[in-house]
């Protein structure tokens, strides 16, 4: 699985057939998510041993101090924990970058630096993407085209975002211990997958994403299930990802605006023209200009346009929402 991701990274030829197979559960697969999906989930079955508590590191570890000690579930369930804490400071990012701009938090955000952009909201955030971006554009690493490493967004999620580099680890080594201690071979495929699965969507979607609620749902599955199995063991699981479904559908709609679209630039060019976009009203405020245009035009499609329109005459923009335009 390793040698493959190192194959993803280094060709294109394999792109298409990825995404095809990823699709679904990676949530529009790109070639990043791929390369840290058999990275990751590689390294965790190959090294899980060496976390046994008879492993070289496990035993080490669990002689530590009795908080150590390796007990049924007790490392996924602190996995689960920590990673969960994760999600919420990273929605916790979303909301104050738009408190600090005046902005409702219904709404997308797309930064631009002087190569790129990248996106995020409250509902699919990439506020933890950015940390990759910050460690490639601090070390001058060259990445390919084909990933978006959220360097754009650096400014606005530091310093609170630094927080994943002391979460990340911690995901990382319970879940390996998770792997190691669990007997069945088909749980140790299941939780490596989920936590992959989690670590991605902890990077790429947050805690809406169809990763981080795959992923999730995997591991309180695990967690809950007990032996003799009982399907009664998954109820709780699953009541815990329909409620979380449920609260991503709600915002949706909460913040849903069909009359308008606002659209907030942040610190403006003179030269911003959008006449093409059959503009209701403009307002100026000290660092932003707030342009309204009809609400029927489909999310997706207004954003890709304004992101290219935009390019090197904003520093960044926010767009409101409209569920209704997908319908």
């Amino acid at each position: 699985m390793i040698l493959f991701a190192v194959l993803l990274s280094s060709t294109n030829f394999l792109d298409r057939i990825m995404l095809a197979l990823t699709y679904h559960f990676l949530e529009g697969s790109s070639q990043g998510k791929s390369i840290i999906l058999f990275t990751v989930m590689g390294s965790l079955l190959l090294f899980y041993p060496l976390f046994r508590v008879d492993g070289w590191i496990g035993s080490r570890l669990s002689n530590l101090a009795t908080i150590f000690k390796f007990k049924d579930k007790k490392y996924l369930k602190f996995t689960i924990l920590i990673l969960v804490f994760t999600y919420l400071i990273g929605m916790l990012i979303e909301i104050i970058i738009r408190f600090k701009l005046g902005v409702s938090p219904f709404t997308t955000f797309i930064a631009y630096n002087s190569n790129s952009y990248s996106s995020t909201a409250l509902t699919h955030s990439h506020a933890f993407k950015s940390m990759l971006g910050f460690i490639i554009e601090s070390i001058g690493i060259h990445i390919n085209s084909g990933i978006n490493a959220g360097t754009p967004l650096v400014p606005y999620t530091l310093p609170l975002a630094l927080i994943v580099f002391i979460t990340y680890p911690f995901i990382y080594i319970g879940g390996i211990i998770s792997v190691a201690n669990e007997k069945m071979l088909l749980y140790k495929i299941l939780i490596a997958f989920a936590i992959t699965l989690s670590l991605i969507g902890v990077l790429d979607g947050g805690l809406f994403s169809t990763p981080a609620l795959i992923g999730l749902a995997t591991l309180l599955g695990i967690f809950f299930i007990k032996k003799p199995f009982k399907a009664k063991d998954l109820l709780k699981p699953s009541l815990i990802i329909i409620i979380l479904i449920i609260v991503r559908v709600s915002l949706g709609i909460m913040g849903t605006n069909t009359v308008v679209h606002e659209i907030t630039i942040i610190n403006p060019s003179e030269n911003i023209d959008l006449n093409g976009y059959n503009v209701i009203n403009v307002q100026k405020e000290e660092n932003k200009t707030i342009i309204t245009v009809p609400g029927k035009t489909n999310d997706k499609l207004l954003l890709m346009n304004l992101t290219r329109d935009l390019k090197g005459k904003t520093s960044g923009f926010f767009l409101s929402w409209n569920i209704y335009s997908f319908v």
